[in-house]
């Protein structure tokens, strides 16, 4: 119990940490944002610290499944940090900006092409000068290329090595508690078609957010110490929702071939 509740704590620290990590890393913001970012920080601590501390399931997936979760938390933690310090470059040069801003001009360049998300995202930016075109263009697409990469690291580990684990010890109920833990067709089937709506969920994200952003907020405002932090996580969940419903795609698609081997394993031993 004392394992679990330390490995709880240090979780809780950690998103904590990345949570606040922007507040710190922006070169200004305004107080209020500040506390704002405390706050969700304690928010998102208690969450997890809940979360992981019962050894029962909730709501986080795959908690037993490692590194389903690292990875997420790795990417949002990339994201987060590229687009802080691609702000901060704006006012501070140093190795650190310097890199992160060449790699982030170098990804605006990759992602242009008509029918790119970038472009979508690009259409709430039209009431900014150039430079803050700019700037929010480079950081959205750094952010692009940053899930890109991740999406396909995780792939690899995902096929390449033995994820979850072998499938007979996979325990389907802890780390998916909304299925039915009965090992059967009908699971396999369900996971198939929830890992198929995943995906087209995840790819379709990317183009509509900025829409439905356009429509409800209308073009971004200038970025200043009131809304640099609102900015830099809206990017953030530009791409780290649909990336987190892709790898939960792969991942449900994975489970559906490995309860399909123990079906026929099954079937062979009988």
């Amino acid at each position: 119990m004392l394992t679990r509740l330390a490995g709880a704590s240090v979780r809780a620290a950690l998103v904590a940490a990345m949570i606040v990590l922007p507040a710190i890393v922006l070169p200004e913001i305004s107080p209020n944002a500040a506390d704002l970012a405390i706050l969700s920080a304690a928010i998102a601590a208690a969450f997890v610290a809940f979360e992981y501390g019962f050894t029962t399931p909730s709501l986080i997936e795959f908690r037993f499944a490692a590194p389903y979760n690292r990875i997420r938390f790795a990417l949002m933690g990339l994201l987060i940090t590229g687009i802080a310090f691609a702000f901060r470059g704006t006012v501070e040069q140093t190795a650190t900006t310097i890199a992160v801003s060449s790699f982030a001009i170098t990804s605006a360049n990759i992602w242009d092409f008509t029918g790119s998300p970038l472009m979508f995202f690009n259409a709430l930016t039209t009431s900014l000068d150039s430079d803050g075109r700019v700037l929010l263009s480079n950081a959205a697409a750094l952010s692009l290329s940053l899930t890109v990469i991740a999406l396909f690291l995780f792939s690899v580990v995902i096929w390449m090595f033995h994820w979850p684990l072998k499938a007979k010890n996979f325990n389907l109920w802890v780390n998916m508690p909304n299925f039915d833990s009965t090992i059967g067709v009908e699971t396999q089937q369900t996971l198939r078609q929830s890992a198929f709506l995943s995906m087209i969920v995840g790819l379709c994200l990317p183009f509509l957010i900025p829409q439905a952003a356009l429509a409800f907020m209308g073009p971004l405002k200038p970025i200043s110490a009131a809304n640099s932090l609102l900015l830099l996580w809206m990017i953030v969940i530009w791409c780290f929702v649909p990336a987190a419903s892709i790898l939960r795609a792969i991942a449900l698609y994975k489970l559906a071939n490995l309860i399909g081997e123990m079906n026929l394993d099954d079937e062979q031993d009988a």
